[in-house]
């Protein structure tokens, strides 16, 4: 059965050359879009599920009643496990940038501060070393195998000392395998942090970064985190702070943030593209194939007289239906072989079309080809096999106007996704519009950023001096954070508040310069000076600051981040100290001194940056002959933070392209099979003497109809959803009226291209062909 199923598909597809190849073709086309979207799903949802432990792991987290961080104190893990018996392990991973040198070859590289805990709570394979005995010792250090080769070559790095910011010396004590790219955290070494961030730190209550924990089997995760709501509040005395610690399984931080858009809603995007692309590949099957159907009508007649039951030739175009569809998965895998590369490129991922290593792939390859194959002809199947053989002889087959208005909803439901699709991809558009040219309250044109080491910060200005030396160099400033992401929480008091009655906001530690350079405005008072001894211990603070102290005139009033209390001397008007996801956080700025002013930002020449560059390089080296110099503009900074909606943006387009054209597919179906429909009308027409142009019309004014019903369809199911993702951002565009009808035009004017090319033929056919018969 197989096999004659087999043959009429091959004679079907000879016979009608043209038609079968655009019907597979869009097949085809949805197929390779769902796979290559699958692809990226799957490997979205396999963030860090390779640690054996991934199921009793936990991130610690904090929340001050406004907002939950992933940042939590230094001593809360080890804490936790001496307490409470539920806890098997807790490990600090706090990661920086350092310059990490070994002979002739240093690189700035990321080091994660980790307790010995932390090999036996991670999945991180060995490749040398003992993983029992890697991290006993305070001056150990593990290197992933990339970085291991990058700094010792051939040698065996085991037992060989590095020097970290030329300053602390590190044994390497093991190599392991490449941390996996579906991991959150990335690394090129471990280390313990006890040479880095000091005894006193470690062991008390600030905040750095996150720690991780690992539960015993079958605790009650909800009776936990009720227990060590209040350990912060126990054991830090220093301020009252309002804090309470919780938990977030290890396996959801990738796809639930703790802030801006959660990765799992681009799944569930993406996952809904997957099904309205297949399903429009299936809805062009059933038409271009009922739109071809009095081609077959008289084989179907002639089998029926023969003895063929309506069952078997509804498995006849289910087989052949099928067939196709497994070709077209053929077709699609190798299309997904040729455009993974670029595809790759666009969402920055290293897939990979792996059968062998992968029944996933496999088992969901089958079942798409399996699915879209029965989607397809089950309703081709029904309908051709419901002709008369008599009326099918006779060539008078009844055109049941309910069948003419099931093709007309499929044509529908096609449109109405491809017009969800542009309007959504236009919302994206528009928002990253948005973001592009949003004045976010300072400037970052041509501001060049560089990461000083400890050296270079202790000679701070004397090196600025230097710098301000070329006529390239027009400003010079410092601070321990990039004004586009401000994450340092720290305890604040201010008058009118109890004494120990402290609250969290941001601290920001600049020079002098740092608002002019920035072009930040003042709300109120005025900028730090360099005349004024006493400005070494007083505040500006912004304008959500302001707010929460709840001052009518704030200037003069006493103020103190930890126990260092000075004034405050301006307000400074508020700016996006973070991704626009993110409302504006309350922040104080303070000269303090030289010790947190990492950051260094260099105002150059726009029309001489290559000298500029050079000069800074040269200055920096100077100072430091270890230093690495390495540097970002802001602007590249900026564009960082919002690369997942670039992305998204990107892969939108793209799909949203190829819903349209194979939507056009089946409008092209069903314009020529109306056009089949109404042959004899036309020809009637046109020998009564009907021009062209008015039997044109007539055949389109019904798509135009559909597409605008389409439109009425779409628009508020598209509203609801991107109206949704637009929240997401606390700063975002409106929504406008002008993308749906830019959306309406779109489709309106693709449709009438499709159905008008379609409609000129048949109007062009000589009518003597469709009467001689007659």
């Amino acid at each position: 059965m197989f096999q004659n199923y087999l043959k009429i598909a091959v004679r079907n597809i000879k016979k009608h050359k043209a038609f079968s190849f655009i019907n597979i073709a869009g097949l085809a086309l949805g197929m390779a879009c769902c796979i290559l979207i699958l692809l990226w799903v799957q490997d979205e949802l396999s963030f860090d599920k390779f640690h054996k432990n991934g199921d009793n792991l936990y991130r610690l987290t904090t929340s001050d009643g406004e907002g939950t961080g992933s940042s939590s104190p230094w001593a809360l893990a080890q804490t936790l496990k001496k307490d409470y018996p539920e806890f098997l392990k807790g490990s600090r991973f706090i990661t920086r940038t350092y310059n990490i040198k070994y002979k002739e070859n240093k690189f700035y590289e990321t080091a994660a501060m980790v307790d010995e805990d932390f090999l036996g709570m991670f999945t991180f394979p060995f490749i040398k070393g003992n993983p029992k005995t890697a991290l006993a010792n305070i001056n150990s250090v593990l290197l992933t195998e990339e970085t291991a080769i990058k700094f010792f070559g051939d040698e065996d790095p085991l037992g060989k000392t590095i020097s970290l910011e030329n300053s602390i010396d590190l044994t390497v004590t093991g190599i392991l395998e490449n941390v996996p790219s579906n991991s959150h955290m990335q690394f090129s070494l471990l280390v313990r942090p006890e040479l880095i961030a000091g005894e006193n730190r470690i062991n008390g209550w600030s905040f750095d970064g996150p720690s991780y924990v690992l539960l015993k089997d079958g605790v009650n995760v909800k009776e936990v985190e009720k227990k060590i709501a209040g350990t912060i509040k126990k054991y830090d005395k220093r301020f009252n702070l309002n804090l309470t610690s919780g938990l977030q399984p290890f396996t959801e931080i990738y796809l639930y943030a703790l802030n801006g858009t959660h990765p799992v809603v681009y799944i569930y995007i993406f996952s809904a593209i997957v099904v309205i692309v297949l399903l429009i590949a299936c809805i062009n099957f059933m038409n271009l194939t009922t739109a071809k159907s009095s081609q077959r009508a008289k084989e179907i007649g002639m089998r029926k007289v023969i003895g063929a039951q309506r069952g078997d030739i509804i498995k006849q175009f289910l087989g052949e239906s099928i067939i196709l569809a497994f070709l077209a998965l053929v077709i699609a895998i190798v299309s997904v072989y040729l455009f993974l590369p670029v595809f790759n490129e666009i969402s920055e991922k290293e897939l990979s079309l792996n059968f062998i290593n992968n029944s996933e792939i496999v088992t969901g390859l089958f079942l798409i080809a399996l699915f879209t194959g029965i989607i397809s002809g089950t309703y081709p199947a029904l309908y051709l096999s419901s002709y008369r053989p008599v009326q099918v002889l006779k060539n008078t087959v009844l055109k049941g106007s309910g069948r003419h208005i099931f093709r007309k909803v499929l044509i529908v439901f096609q449109f109405s996704a491809a017009v969800i699709l542009i309007i959504s991809t236009s919302v994206i558009l528009k928002q990253m519009q948005y973001i592009r040219t949003k004045d976010m309250g300072f400037k970052r044109d041509h501001i060049l950023r560089v990461t000083l080491d400890e050296s270079l910060i202790q000679k701070y200005e004397t090196v600025k001096k230097e710098l301000l030396s070329d006529k390239d160099i027009f400003q010079v400033s410092a601070a321990n954070n990039i004004p586009l992401s401000i994450n340092s929480f720290n305890p604040f008091w201010w008058e009118g508040r109890a004494l120990e009655d402290y609250e969290t906001m941001n601290f920001v530690c600049v020079d002098f310069d740092y608002f002019e350079m920035f072009g930040m405005k003042m709300k109120y008072g005025r900028t730090f000076s360099k005349e004024l001894q006493s400005d070494s211990t007083n505040y500006i603070i912004n304008e959500a600051a302001l707010k929460l102290t709840e001052f009518d005139n704030p200037l003069g009033k006493k103020f103190a981040m930890w126990k260092t209390e000075g004034e405050i001397i301006g307000v400074v008007r508020d700016f996006n100290s973070n991704s626009l996801h993110d409302e504006i956080s309350p922040a104080a700025f303070m000269i303090y001194n030289n010790i947190d002013k990492r950051n260094l930002f260099v105002k150059v020449n726009s029309q001489n940056i290559p000298s500029a560059i050079d000069h800074i390089e040269k200055t920096l080296s100077g100072f430091s002959t270890n230093f690495i110099f390495e540097y970002n503009f802001l602007d590249e900074d900026f564009n960082e933070q919002y690369k997942s909606e670039e992305r998204l943006a990107d892969l939108l387009k793209y799909f949203t392209f190829l819903a349209i054209f194979i939507s056009c597919l089946g409008l092209l179906g069903l314009a020529s099979f109306i056009a089949e429909q109404k042959r004899k009308e036309i020809a009637i027409r046109k020998v009564l003497g009907a021009n062209i142009a008015r039997i044109v019309g007539d055949l389109s004014k019904d798509f135009v109809k559909l597409i605008l019903i389409a439109n009425i369809i779409a628009a508020p199911i598209a509203y609801y959803f991107m109206n949704g993702w637009i929240e997401s951002f606390a700063f975002h565009t409106n929504i406008g009226w002008e993308l749906f009808l830019f959306a309406g035009i779109i489709a309106l004017g693709i449709a009438l291209l499709t159905t008008g090319f379609q409609a000129i033929k048949a109007a062009n056919k000589n009518p003597v062909d469709n009467l001689k018969c007659e």
